[in-house]
């Protein structure tokens, strides 16, 4: 049944997504940032990304998979977390996490 591949592609996806935002924002805690968002809020902010990016692929039908977003957020795009302040400085705020 197509339809109930799909559902489990887009569920896998989900959960996935969930998992490497979860382990970012793990590892940004243990180098001292603290979250000034709800965790709730972050990850609604990430899915809702994907589901936008899905929509833009133009491909029917628009599931997730196909979401451009989803190469930057499992390879990880984003610059490392700084450890130090003097590197704090260099890196470009985020409004998520502060120190």
């Amino acid at each position: 049944m197509p339809c109930d591949d799909t559902n489990q592609i887009e569920l896998q996806v989900i959960r996935d997504v969930l998992d490497v935002i979860d382990a970012r924002l793990r590892d940004s805690e243990t180098h001292g940032w603290h979250l000034t968002a709800p965790r709730t809020h972050i990850y609604a902010a990430v899915l809702l990304a994907v589901i936008v990016s899905a929509r833009e692929s133009h491909r029917i039908p628009a599931t997730l998979d196909h979401a451009a977003i989803l190469d930057a957020i499992f390879d990880g795009l984003d610059p490392p977390i700084p450890q130090t302040p003097a590197a704090q400085s260099k890196t470009p705020s985020n409004p998520t996490l502060s120190t």
